[in-house]
């Protein structure tokens, strides 16, 4: 391998990094160190590879180390390339710190750097190279990182537009039920129409029929008295008691032109024709009021959930447990009733959800609102006045918790509740989902935030949120 002639007479100063000794028949590899030829691999020596891709023997080491450490990230950083001294032309070897400045050989020992700190350009690069390397792979983790979260986000907008989608095509269902219920009633108004309509005529017929009969009758009544009037007095005495008795009137009784059974049918379907315009208003009203009721996304707080619950990972379902749960203690966990509490809490609007029921043998379960300074800590009631609107609903009992309560006849355990919230008008309402029976609407003033509230107890008794 040829040693660069112009090093050769330049070098006798400086000292070699691997041998540490003077530099002697100086050669430069591809790591830019300046070293003796004797100091290079032996291969290296006898020419085996060209040495723009060699490596001096200190150089090696180091390359080595970092690629067995496995803590190194293998990020690829580019070669020191080669630089010549714009003053002197010769190659760049080392690097002052104190004035930042790439040197050669001439400029290393030159005056203006004796007292500064001076070292060899890889060595001096790789502080540089190192903080670079941090700096990437810290770029590198928040760009995962920021995808990672992109992701996420993508995939809850996939979710809540799929769940768009299901609500249209819910909307599509539900009016094209709804269409399809009003058409029943208008054709079966209709036709209910034209048989009262048809039973008119036919009564009517009935009657014209009855009533020309009698008058045929009467009429031919008249033309005989008539020819008897013209008859000569002698003849008309000889029959006088024939005569007389045809000349006596019978009382006509004129039937009914409709029957009172057909004007109890024609009230009938005229209170149920004048009451449409109302039917149809009171629907408009209630299905506003229906479409303006939000019915968003209720969770469980696990938070509030008393140690006795588990909730499930979803956060839509909460069952009850004998063993109490160890969990942090909190000022808004519920400790003596095995409670939850769901979010978001309102203060403003109509908001609608749905719970599904199921009690376990001897259990039972609450539904209803909160409010945010509810007692949570203790023995607590379950009362209205304790800022507590709910049902209470098991095999034994059901009640609202009304001060004092109201015992709440029903003829089963619903299988789901709706709840609904009017915070403006103050109603809390529930009702079987099932049946739509209502179950209890209770009047309060809010002021205060208010929470979906839920309370089970007693193994097998769970409560989930639908929708």
């Amino acid at each position: 391998m040829p040693s660069t002639p112009c090093m050769q007479g330049s070098h006798h100063t400086a000292a070699c990094p691997v041998c540490r000794g003077p530099l002697r028949d100086a050669v430069t590899p591809s790591c830019g160190h300046a070293c003796c030829r004797l100091c290079l691999p032996p291969s290296a020596q006898m020419g085996a590879q060209p040495s723009k891709f060699l490596l001096c023997p200190l150089c090696q080491e180091e390359e080595e180390e970092e690629q067995t450490d496995p803590r190194q990230a293998p990020v690829p950083l580019g070669p020191l390339g080669e630089t010549y001294c714009e003053e002197h032309g010769e190659k760049i070897y080392f690097f002052c710190e104190n004035d930042a400045e790439l040197l050669c050989v001439f400029c290393r020992e030159g005056a203006s750097h004796q007292a500064h700190t001076v070292g060899f350009l890889d060595e001096a690069i790789q502080p540089y190279r190192d903080r670079l390397r941090s700096r990437l792979e810290s770029l590198i983790m928040e760009r995962d990182k920021i995808e990672d979260i992109k992701c996420q986000e993508n995939q809850k907008i996939q979710v809540l537009l799929t769940q768009m989608e299901s609500k249209k095509q819910q909307v599509e269902a539900a009016f094209e039920r709804l269409q399809q219920d009003l058409e029943n009633q208008r054709h079966f108004l209709l036709v209910r129409l034209r048989e009262l309509e048809q039973e008119i005529w036919k009564e009517r017929n009935d009657y014209i029929a009855k009533v020309s009969e009698e008058v045929d009758r009467l009429g031919a009544q008249v033309e005989e008295l008539e020819e008897k009037c013209r008859q000569p007095a002698s003849e008309l005495l000889q029959d006088v008691r024939v005569n007389q008795s045809r000349c006596e009137m019978k009382t006509f009784v004129s039937p009914d032109a409709i029957s009172s059974d057909l004007i109890k049918k024609i009230r009938d379907i005229h209170r149920i024709t004048l009451t449409l315009p109302e039917m149809m208003r009171t629907f408009s009203e209630t299905l506003v009021h229906h479409l303006e009721t939000d019915s968003g996304i209720i969770t469980l707080d696990p938070e509030t959930a008393s140690p006795s619950l588990v909730l499930s990972e979803d956060r839509k379902s909460v069952r009850y447990t004998r063993q109490r749960r160890k969990l942090p203690d909190s000022a808004l966990r519920f400790d003596g009733l095995p409670a939850v509490l769901g979010r978001p809490g309102f203060t403003s609007g109509r908001h609608r959800w749905q719970v599904e029921v199921q009690l376990g043998e001897g259990g039972g379960c609450t539904v209803g609102v909160a409010a945010e300074e509810a007692r949570r800590k203790g023995e607590m009631e379950l009362s209205a006045d304790q800022g507590i609107w709910a049902v209470v609903i098991s095999h034994h009992q059901c009640w609202a918790s009304t001060s004092p309560g109201t015992d709440l006849t029903l003829s089963s355990i619903p299988g789901r509740v709706d709840v609904t919230l009017d915070y403006e008008e103050g109603l809390v309402s529930l009702l079987d989902a099932d049946t739509q029976a209502p179950l209890f609407t209770f009047t309060a003033s809010f002021c205060t935030t208010v929470f979906p509230f839920f309370a089970v107890w007693k193994k097998g008794s769970r409560l989930t949120l639908k929708g």
